[in-house]
């Protein structure tokens, strides 16, 4: 696993200034818990962070463990700038998370309106420009979800079984009571 640096926290924080030292590699290197400056300049809406990373080669594709990559996490946030920062970049709207979610899913099951606005448009815009390109990336995102699946598949199932029994006991003691 990766370690966190002092890139992760300064993507975290915005520290801009810092992350104009970092290599594409360290843009990139996952923390313990898979998180690649990227995902977290994302995930805390440091939007201007994000662009700096991107511009030193941040990889669009990388994702936390429930598959969720930056569009997904800065939707889930409702970080509407980082959300048109990661459009702009060329970012597939189509991919999905281990759920099968969009980030366009992720913004309404969050209830972050503003950013299914942006969403909603971006994808009627690229619809209405070239349904030929829209075919392309939504074919381009079931590939990539078939990889996550069997990347991730097991951790998800681990994870909900410890779940299920965690219920289980509570039930339990619940019943014993």
């Amino acid at each position: 696993m990766g370690v966190t640096t002092r890139f992760h926290r300064a993507a975290s924080t915005g520290n801009v200034l810092l992350l104009k030292e970092a290599t594409r590699w360290e843009v990139n290197t996952p923390d313990e818990n898979l998180l690649t400056p990227v995902l977290l300049a994302a995930t805390n809406g440091q939007a201007l962070a994000l662009s700096v990373l991107l511009k030193r080669g941040g990889d669009l594709t990388k994702t936390d463990r429930s598959g969720s990559a930056a569009l997904h996490l800065a939707a889930a946030a409702g970080h509407r700038e980082c959300v048109e920062c990661l459009l702009k970049a060329g970012v597939n709207v189509f991919e999905m998370n281990t759920s099968g979610r969009t980030a366009l899913d992720v913004a309404k099951l969050h209830r972050e309106f503003e950013v299914v606005e942006v969403l909603e448009q971006f994808e009627a815009d690229l619809c209405a420009k070239d349904s030929a390109r829209v075919e392309q990336l939504r074919k381009r995102a079931a590939k990539q979800y078939e990889k996550l699946k069997q990347r991730y598949g097991t951790v998800i199932a681990l994870n909900l079984g410890d779940s299920f029994r965690a219920l289980e006991e509570h039930t339990a003691l619940e019943e014993s009571v």
